[in-house]
């Protein structure tokens, strides 16, 4: 068997912004975790990462090493320590299965390692880290007689950013493929940055001028769930889209309100009206690149009691549901930017 890491080239790993500039597997730069404690622990995690590669190997050995074992009460161990696995063309990738810690007598915590049976036809894999874990590395291995290759390209050369909640940083779909910005990545060959942090994603002012920095395509911002109540959501959410917006004048930016409208109508519709307020605002300045989604329609009609696991965290059911519905304003702007030949 060959081995290599993820690092290794001619391996591609996306979705983590220091990746290439020191090898680090965490998702935000350690100069931000510094002015910004409360994101250490979130930010550490690889969340959103995805390594990808080719090749015509028929047996493909994945190991999964992690410096931390998290449990979370609302979602599977595997969604939570695990990586999932997809081969074939993204957009209709077929799942292999998951790697992650099954917690069975004498095997260790932070060690998960599969093989998986394969064709042995040279072909596209995308694995997605896990949520919750501070990742070490990622071994992959394919038989001595076996290429492998640089992946297939995303659709767009520069990463869609989501920043927001836990719902936004996959919590609590079943596996980590399920969460609804890693759906829309495969429906879309895209290429995607995930900032959600559970609980600490507030619209801070420091936050948004580093997210302003970012090379990105489209700006997703899905904060709403983490403000406290609507009267801290108005101080900060335009102020925070300000800021953004001036440092980056013609990117598209989606304005996203949580799903959980029916569950609680009353208060999501004082939110959803600091949102709207924010959109509308843009709209009567000229800005002709903002979009909003309300999550009035992100469940549907039917059942949307059936969408979540507490009432607050979509499961897969949900996620599905949101992902239908934000992927046809993703279509607009990439139609639009194609026309546009950007």
């Amino acid at each position: 068997m060959k081995l290599f890491e993820c690092k290794d080239s001619p391996i591609k790993v996306y979705g983590l912004i220091d990746f290439y500039k020191n090898g680090s597997l965490m998702r935000l730069p350690e100069e931000v975790m510094e002015k910004m404690s409360q994101l250490r622990q979130f930010g550490s995690r690889s969340t959103g990462g995805r390594i990808c590669f080719r090749t015509n190997t028929k047996k493909l050995y994945m190991k999964l090493v992690s410096k931390t074992f998290i449990r979370d009460y609302a979602a599977t161990q595997i969604a939570s320590s695990g990586i999932d696995i997809y081969t074939g063309d993204r957009t209709k990738g077929v799942y292999l299965g998951s790697v992650f810690p099954t917690g069975a007598r004498g095997t260790d915590l932070n060690v998960s390692e599969k093989t998986f049976e394969l064709n042995g036809e040279m072909t596209d894999f995308t694995v997605f880290m896990p949520k919750n874990e501070h990742i070490e590395n990622v071994y992959i291995g394919i038989d001595e007689d076996a290429d492998i290759e640089a992946p297939t390209p995303y659709k767009n050369k520069k990463p869609v950013l989501f920043y927001g909640s836990s719902i936004t940083e996959g919590g609590c779909s079943s596996r980590v493929g399920n969460c609804y910005n890693a759906t829309l990545s495969r429906w879309l060959n895209m290429d995607y940055i995930n900032f959600g942090f559970s609980g600490c994603a507030k619209g801070e002012p420091e936050m948004a001028e580093y997210i302003a920095s970012v090379p990105m395509s489209i700006f997703v911002m899905d904060y709403d769930y983490n403000a406290p109540d609507a009267e801290y959501l108005a101080k900060t959410h335009e102020p925070f889209f300000k800021i953004v917006r001036e440092k980056n004048p013609d990117l598209p930016i989606i304005m996203l309100s949580n799903p959980n409208y029916a569950i609680n109508p009353e208060v999501n519709e004082k939110r959803l009206a600091v949102i709207r307020a924010t959109y509308e605002n843009a709209l009567k300045n000229g800005d002709k690149n903002v979009y909003l989604i309300s999550g009035e329609k992100f469940y549907g009609d039917d059942d949307v009691f059936a969408c979540t696991v507490d009432k607050s965290h979509p499961n897969d059911n949900g996620f599905y549901r949101m992902a239908k519905e934000i992927r046809k304003t993703l279509e607009l702007i990439f139609e639009k930017c194609c026309e546009e030949g950007k």
